[in-house]
Parts: structure tokens; sequence; C-alpha cells
């Protein structure tokens, strides 16, 4: 409509004036017509100023004003203004058609496929592919993960495993740019993903003044649909180890609705959760699994779909967990014999992931070794650094801080900070700030603050519940059911004592708190990231209560403990690692991997030799170029390109010389095809983007028919100078009717007529 109405008084195009330039046909010269306006203005006035009676000098400049400006509109008309275009040669440019045929394409969002729309709209007889013809040679093309050529619409199977609009526009640019190009047409529904195009080629179109027009095809909003956002799971774990997914999910309309989520082993259901939708638009859920087998593991998330959902295709993701096969090595140091030592000890001994060392001080200087597998193991009590750092995790009980000599305590702080070990902390008479901690170096690990025991022993023997708090909830269970892990978790009997600590520090998350009699809430079990490690603290040396008062049947207590120690350990890094930067790949082959190598004494080594070698899904292997980080000490990076989708291993070896440091492998996964269905709606930013940087424009499908106008005025290409005359427009006529209708109006008005 408001195209008709712009032609109707300007006769031709927005488009036209945008590109071409004004002109005066007549020859005469501008300056003359300028001198004649004013000239004609002055003349105006004048014969105003001796009317007789005089008009007020606001109703005179107002008649002035108008007359002046109807003068200078015909003064104009008389220079017979032009409209100078550059206009296509029929026949002599080529126009690239480049539609999508992806998966996403298939989609029938407005009840007809989005294939189906660009054929009917784009048929090769219709009258938009027509009209090109007629002006045009065309070449048309499909595209997703690469470009092909389109013999013809019907062709089009909207069955691509990725789109890459970026890259199909270049290369089409590639193969086509030594031709006289007038333009590109792009229909697509946006949903692009993986896109490796050069910027070159853009730039290069700009320089040429080559317009994209780009043909939206697809809903802008989906009315109702569930979507799974991302799913974020640990790369490794140890078996019996407690694994958090955490999912984040995506909602359009269904406010109020529950719908179900999923994890799945293959096709073992392992834990399921309700989720009832609010206001927000996404929100973020923990699943909590244990895997039940060893290996290299895929694991499906999946919302059960609700009725009247869009799509469902991007109701499903799927991650790989590497359970290791291996025993951690956990050194437990106790200040002195006492039933929470007993009952810890008991509880780790049993898990066959988990070689748990103990240190029992039993009297002045006697101490008791446990769990050791030579004499020489802890022979001299607390081992020195190069032998404490073989340790993955460590358990402080009830010790006072001069136990540790400064010597030590740096070691320990470097344990946690450097090596990257896990540190918990247990409440006890010599714990804590009863034990002097709070003035050395290692408060800085506790994550809290400490407080001082001039007021009295910390350590409080009364009865506490132990009650988790939201993030404990999400972190620790005792069963894989969630109704009955609520109903164990409140039959657990009340702690013996628990200690007061001072505030969490920052960063820290609380887990689960001790509530006395009197309702009062003190934090219990804190954790917190520091430096490359983590520490734990449990302030309370009475979680045997849990087992004695419990039936033999019961459990909990050592599943609480292992999932603690594992929570602790999980992420402790080994000397040499090295890994990809991600662990799934979607509709994209560049991977980017790092590489960590550290000597025993967990120092960066910058001079290692390294050796990595990467096995592909097909059992062939490659080396895989790395080199030093020149930011970063020890760190090693390099680049592949990994094409065929699968699982890949990719495997490390590190000396210094000829010692080995260290080995490591891991994996990730290549696939496709999987984020065509995800945030669905038509990418209306991109395909406006894509047009208006290189001076085309954005049109819904619907639309199209503006195409072949639009092309004409390419200003690339094998054109003609066209000058068009604009004296005799209708917008003329009108303005000189409204200006003198004005004056009419006015001048009755103020009866001077």
């Amino acid at each position: 409509m408001l195209d008709a109405i712009f032609r109707f008084f300007f006769r031709y195009p927005p488009i036209a004036y945008s590109r071409g330039r004004l002109a005066l046909a007549s020859g005469w010269p501008a300056w003359v017509l300028v001198a004649a306006i004013l000239l004609g203005a002055i003349l105006v006035g004048w014969y105003l100023w001796r009317l007789r009676p005089r008009p007020p000098l606001r109703h005179g400049a107002l008649v002035w004003a108008l007359q002046s400006l109807t003068l200078a509109i015909l003064l104009v008309l008389l220079w017979r203004p032009s409209l100078v275009l550059s206009t296509i040669l029929p026949q002599q440019n080529v126009v690239a058609v480049l539609v999508d045929d992806s998966a996403s394409m298939a989609m029938a969002d407005g009840g007809t496929p989005r294939v189906d729309q660009v054929r009917n709209v784009l048929s090769d007889s219709g009258p938009v592919m027509s009209q090109l013809r007629e002006k045009f040679q065309l070449r048309t093309y499909r595209f997703s993960k690469d470009l092909r050529r389109l013999p013809a619409m019907a062709d089009l199977a909207a069955s691509g495993r990725a789109t890459r609009i970026e890259d199909a526009l270049a290369e089409a640019y590639s193969e086509l740019r030594h031709l006289p190009l007038a333009g590109f047409v792009v229909a697509s529904d946006g949903a692009q993903n993986g896109s490796e195009a050069q910027g070159e080629a853009f730039e290069e179109l700009k320089a040429r003044k080559i317009p994209i027009y780009t043909l939206g095809v697809g809903k802008e909003e989906f009315d109702r649909d569930l979507q799974l956002d991302d799913v974020a799971m640990p790369r490794a774990a140890l078996p019996g180890s407690l694994v958090s997914a955490t999912v984040t999910v995506r909602q359009r309309g269904f406010i109020g609705s529950t719908a179900r989520l999923e994890i799945r082993e293959g096709a073992s259901l392992l834990k399921s959760r309700d989720i009832r939708f609010g206001p927000a638009p996404v929100e973020t859920v923990t699943l909590n699994f244990t895997p039940r087998t060893k290996g290299l593991r895929e694991y499906t998330v999946s919302l059960v779909p609700l009725q009247g959902e869009a799509l469902r295709e991007n109701n499903v993701q799927s991650r790989l967990v590497e359970v290791q096969d291996r025993s951690a090595k956990v050194l437990y140091i106790e200040g002195e014999p006492r039933w929470e030592y007993k009952f810890v000890r008991r509880a780790l001994e049993e898990d066959r992931n988990l070689r748990l060392v103990s240190l029992l001080r039993t009297s002045e200087n006697k101490f008791y070794r446990q769990g050791v597998e030579t004499a020489q193991e802890l022979a001299e009590g607390l081992p020195p650094q190069k032998e404490l750092f073989r340790y993955e995790g460590l358990i402080v009980g009830s010790l006072q801080a001069a136990f540790f000599s400064p010597k030590q305590q740096e070691e320990l702080y470097a344990f946690v900070s450097r090596r990257g070990g896990g540190v918990l902390f247990l409440g006890g008479r010599f714990a804590l700030g009863d034990g002097g901690y709070q003035s050395t170096s290692l408060a800085d690990l506790f994550p809290v603050h400490l407080r001082s025991s001039a007021g009295g022993s910390s350590l409080q023997r009364k009865p506490a519940k132990f009650q988790l708090t939201p993030r404990g909830w999400d972190r620790l269970q005792l069963s894989e059911d969630e109704t009955v892990n609520r109903k164990d978790w409140e039959a657990l009997p009340p702690l013996g004592n628990y200690q007061v600590t001072g505030e969490p520090k920052s960063g820290a998350v609380i887990l689960g708190e001790a509530v006395p009699d009197d309702g009062r809430r003190y934090p219990a079990l804190v954790s917190q990231r520091f430096g490359r490690g983590r520490t734990l603290l449990f302030a309370t040396d009475a979680s045997w209560r849990w087992r004695m008062d419990a039936a033999h049947t019961n459990h909990s207590h050592e599943i609480f403990w292992r999932q603690i120690i594992h929570s602790m350990i999980n992420e402790t890094p080994a000397p040499v690692s090295i890994s990809a930067e991600k662990s799934l790949y979607v509709d994209e082959q560049h991977v980017r991997f790092m590489a960590q190598v550290y000597d025993e004494d967990f120092q960066p080594v910058n001079s290692a030799t390294t050796a990595a070698t990467l096995y592909s899904p097909d059992g062939t292997s490659q080396e895989l170029p790395l080199a030093p980080s020149l930011q970063e000490d020890g760190v090693f990076r390099g680049e592949w390109d990994a094409a065929a989708p699968g699982v890949y291993r990719v495997e490390l070896v590190a000396r210094q010389g000829e010692k080995e440091l260290g080995r490591s492998s891991s994996y990730f996964q290549r696939a496709d095809g999987q984020v065509e269905f995800f945030s669905p709606e038509q990418n209306v930013g991109l395909l406006k983007r894509l047009a208006e940087q290189s001076g085309g424009n954005y049109y819904p499908i619907e639309q199209a028919e503006a195409l072949p106008e639009q092309l004409t005025y390419s200003p690339a290409g094998v054109t003609v100078p066209e000058v068009r005359d604009l004296w005799d427009l209708p917008a003329w006529f009108l303005l000189l009717f409204l200006l003198k209708g004005t004056e009419w109006v006015l001048r009755k008005k103020w009866r001077t007529i």
C-alpha cells in the first residue's frame, strides 16, 4: 500500500531515488536558478509591502512565504528536474539465487513446510522467476553444509545437516566473481550454524556494490515450544560418583504446564524429574545420576513432548562422559582417636575407586598408619611436598594449626592452589577457629571466615538437624528416586554436635546447615573453588551417629561420605592433560586442543616435548601438532579439522629430555544436523544484516515479487545511464495546490480577499 502511494505521487519506486541522483536537465546554470528564486522572493515581499491597507506583519510574512515557495517551485520546474539512474542491460548480467536446503526447511511452522513455501513462490514457471529470467541470466543453487547447483526447484529435499549461509555466499561469489554479477537472492530461514566464511569475500562484495537480497522463510516466533538450550556435564567421573547434569530448558507458551525431563544411558532410564514452568522463559534444572558402567558412555537428556508442541526435534541432547577405571588416592590426617575417624574410614575403605591412606596421631609424636602400600609411606609423618602431590585429596581432622610447620603450611596451600587437589576440613575440638587456623596462611583455604576461640569453644555439643540447602539438593542424594531421597534425608538422626563458624566467603556455596532446637541455622557443609583445586568444610565431628543410630540396612552414612569425597577430587588435574575446547562439536569441524604439562612438583614445563595422536572414528590416526603458548606457562595448543562425525580420542605423551612426565587421553564428539532445530524461529536479524551490509534488502518470502524491480536498479554488473524527467510528477502539482489553497484559506479567514 505505501509503495503504491509512493509510486502514484513520485512515479518511480523508492529504490530508484536511493540509487539515482537528482539533476537539472535544462542546461541552464544552477546559480541562475538560485538567483531567480531570491529575486522572486524579494519582488513578492516588495509587492506585499506596498499593499494598502498594509496587512499585519504576521499575516504578511505567511503570505510572502507561501507565494515565494510557489514561485520557487515553478522556477525549479522550468529548469527540468530529472533523475539520473544506472539500469541494467537485459540479459547482460547474472543473478545468483541461493535456496536453503537444510533440514530446518522441512518444518511446517505455518501449516506449509518452509521448503514448499519457497517452491511455490520461486517456482520455475512462476512470475518471480519468469521476470528475473527476462532480465538476467540466472544461476540457481541449493545449500546446506555445502553449495551445489540446483537444476529445478522441485529438486529441493530439505535434508541438509547444517545451514551455512555465509559459506554458501562466499563459495558462489568465488565461482561467479569474473562474471557481471548484478546481485544475490538468498531464500532461507536464517538458522545458520557452523559458518566458517572468510571476511574477504564480503569485503569484496561491498567494494563491488553487489547487493544481497534475502527472503525470510518461517515464523519469527513460536507460540508453543519446548527446547533444551544446553546440557552441562563433567567430561570425566569416577565410578560411583554422583554426576550432575545441569540442564537449561526454554519454554514458549507453556506457563503452568508440567513436563518430564529424563536422562538415559542407551534405552535404560537413569533419572527423571518433573518441571513445572513458571513465567520465566528459561529455567535451569539439575539432574543427578550415578553411572552404572565404566568406560566412555553417552547419556541422552530429553524432554517428553507436550501436546501442541510445535517442534520435538529440539527436545533432546546427548553428552559423553568418561567413567574412568582408576583408583584415586586420598590422605586422611587425624589428630586424635575418635568415632568420626573410625566411621569415615569404614565408609570410604569399601569404595573400590578410592584408596584411603590415613595418619592417626595416637599420642604426642606417635602415629598410626592405615592403608599404606609400603613401609616407607608416611613413615616420617606428614609427607614432604613431592609425595603429598601424589595424592588427589586430603582430609584434615581435629588438628591444631601448630601441628603443621610453616613449611608444611606452605605445602598444604600449594597442594590446593597449584597442584589442584581437594581438601576437606572436619570439625572437632582442635579444629577450625579452636585450632588457631585463623592466624595462619591456611585460613585462606577455608570456605568460611573463622572465629577466634577467645570466647570459648566453637564446638557446640548439642544435637542439630542437618538440612540441605537448595544447592545441596542439587549436589547430594541418598537415593536416585527424588521422593525417596527426601525421605532418607529427613530420616537421618540429628548430628551429635556442630561447630559455629563465621560467614561464608564470597564465592563459597553452602550445601548443608546445622539446625539446633532453637531454630537458628549454622553453615555445616560449605564448598568453594580455590586456585586449581577445591576446599570443603564439614563443621561437625558427629556424623557417625547417622550410622550408629540407623538400621543396619541403611547406608546413608556411607553414601554421603563417598559423594563428598568424590566431589572433592573429581576435578583434580593430573600433571599431564589434554582436552578439546568442547566435548561436543555440533555442525562445526574446527577443533582446538589445549595440553597442560607440569612436573612432579606441578611446576609448568615450557620446554617439554609433546607427542599427541588423534584417533578418528574410522580407526585411523594422525599426529596432532602442538605448539607452546606464548601467554601461558606449561600450556600447549593445537588445532584440527575433524570432518567426519563420530567419537574421537586424543592421546598425549609429554617428556622432558629422556624423562617421561606423563600421559593423558580424552575424547570429544563430532555431530552434524543437531543444531538445525534449535532456536527454530526465522533469524530475521541475520538475514537483515546480510542484506543491509551489502546494500540489498530483506523481504518476507510472501513479498518476493519485489525482487525483479529491485534488481533492475542494481549498481553492480553491466549498466547503462538513464535520465528520467521529474517535472511532471503529480507530487509537484499536489504541492502547488496545497500552497495556493492554504493561501486562499488564510486570506479568506483574514477577510483580505
